[in-house]
């Protein structure tokens, strides 16, 4: 979903229409690319926004990024924003 040629508008699109994302073999973000990295934290901040329940299956996106890296520090607010989303297990089976 992030690797394609997918925008923010796409992403509105989706939120409008689904109240839960399961999004399946996620792979670190470090495998990403670039514009796949920004397409993921444009997801995450949709889903943040509009209060959307993102289901990730796979490997923890923010795994293998060094801290201090310029990549972290440009995906901190998106790690942020994860722990948002994260809900209790009582919440999220209501």
């Amino acid at each position: 979903m992030c690797e394609g040629r997918t925008s923010g508008a796409d992403y509105l699109a989706v939120a409008d229409r689904f109240p839960t994302i399961v999004l399946d073999d996620v792979p670190p973000l470090t495998d990403a690319s670039t514009d796949g990295r920004r397409r993921f934290a444009n997801l995450v901040d949709v889903c943040c926004d509009r209060d959307i329940r993102l289901v990730l299956i796979g490997a923890d996106p923010l795994a293998g990024l060094p801290t201090g890296s310029t990549l972290m520090r440009d995906l901190d607010r998106t790690a942020s924003r994860l722990a948002l989303l994260r809900r209790p297990a009582q919440e999220a089976a209501r």
